[in-house]
């Protein structure tokens, strides 16, 4: 940002002003100021303005020219994975594009966040295509988008994409994950229901749900990290972890192989934890 001509000069006169050859020329005190040992119309005064107000010039120029470049950069389409990520969560559901000349480009005519529906976005490239992922927000978390705003979203989509790009674009509800785990607690803090005894709260279940809920949308459950949250709970002391299974329709479930798994439709959601996970002391 360019400094004003008083910011400049006072620079300038600062530095005069500490030079110690400057203060024996001029008969000049350590404790002497500029504005006090000069006046308004001197020769110094002046010629210190005049520098400070061309270099003032230059930066503002600087600053424009600087303006120039980024906004020239930002209309630059890179078709990269977070540039899919930007133009997915700048859908507005019932608004119309518009093509701009200028840039070549769709875009809307205003800015509504309002009508910015899809909330979460997960954009995978599969070499041959790149996959989309989207939902929109319910209580906090991902809900899939109607057919209406999904068959908006897929034109909106296919106008603003690189042209030849293939995309595959979904809303699929969460994955169901099944966990069975056996955990050791302190009975002074944690009963064999789960209940944590000072204020009845299911801590254990709290604390699985609150870990797939923060993973990201289009992110990955690792079963280390499922472990460390649990064991984070004041009055577990161990957990045994068993089996894993996910389902993407809700009713067939297959094991978790490995540590981690990438659900299909960008998120996950937990089943039966009360009758899953079993307390021993």
């Amino acid at each position: 940002m360019a400094r004003s001509i008083a910011e400049i000069k006072q620079t300038m006169t600062n530095a005069f002003m500490a030079d110690g050859t400057v203060r024996e020329r001029y008969g000049l005190s350590e404790n002497d100021t500029f504005d006090d040992s000069f006046s308004v119309v001197s020769i110094e005064n002046v010629l210190f303005y005049i520098v400070a107000a061309c270099s003032h010039v230059l930066e503002v120029l600087f600053d424009q020219f600087k303006a120039d470049v980024d906004d020239k950069i930002s209309r630059a389409v890179v078709a990269s994975v977070p540039w899919y990520y930007k133009i997915a969560k700048e859908f507005q559901y019932g608004d119309a594009l518009i093509f701009n000349e200028a840039t070549q480009q769709y875009g809307y005519e205003q800015v509504s966040e309002k009508k910015r529906v899809v909330k979460y976005v997960a954009v995978r490239d599969r070499g041959t295509s790149v996959e989309i992922l989207a939902s929109a927000e319910a209580g906090g978390q991902p809900a899939i988008l109607s057919e209406d705003v999904l068959t908006a979203f897929k034109q909106y989509l296919n106008r603003v994409k690189i042209a030849g790009v293939i995309l595959s674009v979904r809303s699929l509800p969460a994955d169901s994950i099944s966990i069975t785990a056996t955990i050791r607690i302190d009975p002074l803090v944690i009963d064999r229901t789960g209940t944590r005894i000072e204020d009845g709260s299911f801590v254990v279940e709290n604390a699985v749900n609150a870990y797939l809920r923060n993973i990201i949308y289009g992110g990955t459950f690792n079963k280390t990290k499922l472990v460390d949250a649990i064991q984070n709970v004041e009055g577990v002391l161990d957990v045994e972890l068993h089996a894993c299974k996910y389902s993407t329709d809700g009713m067939t479930y297959n094991d978790i192989n490995g540590n981690n798994y990438t659900a299909v439709s960008g998120s996950f959601s937990p089943v039966n934890l009360r009758n899953a996970l079993v307390y021993v002391v």
